[in-house]
C-alpha cells in the first residue's frame, strides 16, 4: 500500500545553498513542508574550499528547512554546479538475446553506450537515452517486447568530476546527511518546470545563476543538447559596482531591490540612492541608469545563449520556447528581454504539480532543490529492474528514470 514519504533536495549553488523538504501523501499529492537558504561559505566556483565553512553552511540551509518543516532529515538528493560536468552523446550496441527485447537487453545497450574513454577523475553519473533502434527502426521510445535480433540505443551521457563530487559528499556526510544521488542541476530542473508536452515538441531550459548560465534542450522527450556558459548574475553584479563605483554588497542589494532587464520601462525621472565607498555619503542615481546597466548584461547573456543554440541547429526547431530559471530569472522584465533576443516565446519557469509552500518555491532560485525533490519521490515510487538484474550486478538506479520517455532508468556505478 502506498505510504508517506518525505525527501530533500540539497542543491549546492555557486552563491548559495537551497534545501527544500516535501511530504509525498499516500494519494500522491506533494506538498512542500520546509525550505532553507543559506551562503554557500566555503565554496568557490561549486567546489569545496574550506571543509569546516562548508559543513555549517549546508547544516545551517538543511536546518533551516527541517524547523519550518517540523522534522529532521538524514537523506538527500544533491545537485552540483555544471561546471564540474561533461556531457556528450554516445551509442551502443546489443544483440537481442531472446525473441524480443527484454530488460537485459535494455542494459547491455547502456552498459556499451557507458563504456566511453574517460579521464582519471571522472565518472558516469548518468546515462539518459535519447532513442532505441530495433533492427534499424528508429524512434522508438519504448523498447520492451518489440521482437528483433539487434538492439541500439542513442544516449546522453554525463560524466562528473570524481574528486569534486566526492568532497561533496564527504561534507554532506560531515553534516550528518546521507546523498542518496547527485544530479547535475539543469537536469534536475526539468522536473519541476517541464511538462511532457513541452519536452516532446523541443524546449530550452535556461538556468542563469551567480557563475554560469546553464542551457539544457529537450527535444522528443528526451535530452538533446547541454551546454555551460560561462557568464552568469555576478557579472551583472560586478558591472554595477564598477559603473556606479559602490561595494559588491550594495551593487548587489541594488540589482535585486531596484533591477529591472528592461531600462525603457522605468520612469526617467526616479532615483536611487547608490552607497560609497570607504564610508562616503551615499548619492543619488537615475534608475534608470542602474537598469541599463543590468540591460547590457542581460541582454549579453540571451545572445550568448542564442549563439549556442544556433551552432546546436535548434534556433527554429523549439515549439516550447525557453523556459527561464535561476536567481536572475527573478528580474522584472526579463521574459520580455528574452523574447526579444532569442525571437522566441520565453517564460519564467513555475513549479508544477506541487501543493504546500507554493508561493515559496515559486522563487526561480529554489527551482533546482525542488526538482531534486520531485524526482527523488518518484524514484522511490518505482523500481523497473528486476531482482535478477540486481543480483547480477548491485548498482544505484540513477534519479533521471523519469527522463526516459518510456519510464525506464539509466543507472550509475558506485
Amino acid at each position: 500500500m502506498a505510504r508517506e514519504v518525505i525527501a530533500a533536495g540539497l542543491d549546492l549553488g555557486d552563491s548559495r545553498i537551497k534545501c527544500v523538504i516535501a511530504l509525498r501523501h499516500a494519494d500522491g499529492q506533494v506538498d512542500v513542508i520546509g525550505t532553507g537558504v543559506h551562503p554557500a561559505n566555503g565554496f568557490q566556483n561549486g567546489a569545496v574550499q574550506n571543509p569546516d565553512e562548508a559543513v555549517a553552511s549546508i547544516r545551517k540551509a538543511v536546518e533551516e528547512a527541517e524547523l519550518m518543516a517540523g522534522c529532521e532529515i538524514h537523506e538527500v538528493y544533491l545537485a552540483a554546479s555544471s561546471r564540474h560536468f561533461e556531457t556528450f552523446d554516445s551509442t551502443g550496441m546489443t544483440r537481442i538475446v531472446g525473441e524480443q527485447v527484454a530488460d537485459v537487453d535494455v542494459r547491455a545497450a547502456i552498459d556499451m553506450a557507458e563504456a566511453v574513454r574517460m579521464g582519471p577523475d571522472q565518472r558516469v553519473l548518468h546515462v539518459v537515452p535519447q532513442e532505441f533502434v530495433v533492427d534499424g527502426q528508429r524512434g522508438i521510445k519504448q523498447p520492451l517486447g518489440i521482437p528483433g535480433v539487434r538492439l541500439e540505443v542513442h544516449a546522453h551521457l554525463v560524466l562528473g568530476n570524481a574528486p569534486v563530487i566526492e568532497t561533496l559528499e564527504a561534507c554532506c556526510r560531515r553534516a550528518r546527511l546521507t546523498v542518496l544521488d547527485v544530479f547535475v542541476s539543469p537536469l534536475a530542473l526539468a522536473e519541476c518546470l517541464l511538462t511532457p508536452q513541452s519536452r516532446d515538441v523541443g524546449v530550452a531550459v535556461v538556468d542563469i545563476g551567480s557563475d554560469t548560465t546553464d542551457v539544457v534542450v529537450f527535444e522528443r522527450g528526451a535530452i538533446a543538447h547541454t551546454a555551460v556558459l560561462a557568464i552568469g548574475g555576478d557579472h551583472i553584479t560586478a558591472d554595477i559596482r564598477d559603473c556606479l563605483n559602490t561595494p559588491t554588497a550594495e551593487a548587489e542589494n541594488l540589482k535585486r531591490a531596484h533591477g529591472t532587464a528592461l531600462a525603457h520601462v522605468v520612469d526617467p525621472d526616479e532615483i536611487v540612492e547608490v552607497p560609497g565607498v570607504g564610508g562616503r555619503r551615499p548619492r543619488p542615481v537615475k534608475r534608470a541608469l542602474l537598469c541599463e546597466i543590468i540591460e547590457a548584461r542581460v541582454e549579453e547573456i540571451f545572445r550568448l545563449v542564442a549563439d549556442e543554440l544556433s551552432r546546436a541547429g535548434y534556433r527554429e526547431d523549439l515549439a516550447g520556447g525557453v523556459i527561464l530559471t535561476g536567481g536572475t530569472a527573478s528580474l522584472h522584465y526579463i521574459e520580455e528581454l528574452a523574447e526579444h533576443t532569442l525571437q522566441m516565446p520565453a517564460a519564467r519557469g513555475i513549479p508544477r504539480d506541487l501543493h504546500g509552500l507554493v508561493d515559496v518555491v515559486a522563487d526561480p532560485k529554489y527551482a533546482s532543490a525542488t526538482g531534486l525533490v520531485l524526482a527523488g519521490l518518484r524514484e522511490r515510487s518505482r523500481d523497473w529492474h528486476s531482482e535478477k538484474l540486481r543480483r547480477v550486478r548491485p548498482v544505484r538506479r540513477s534519479s533521471l528514470w523519469w527522463l526516459w520517455p518510456w519510464g525506464g532508468g539509466g543507472e550509475k556505478r558506485v
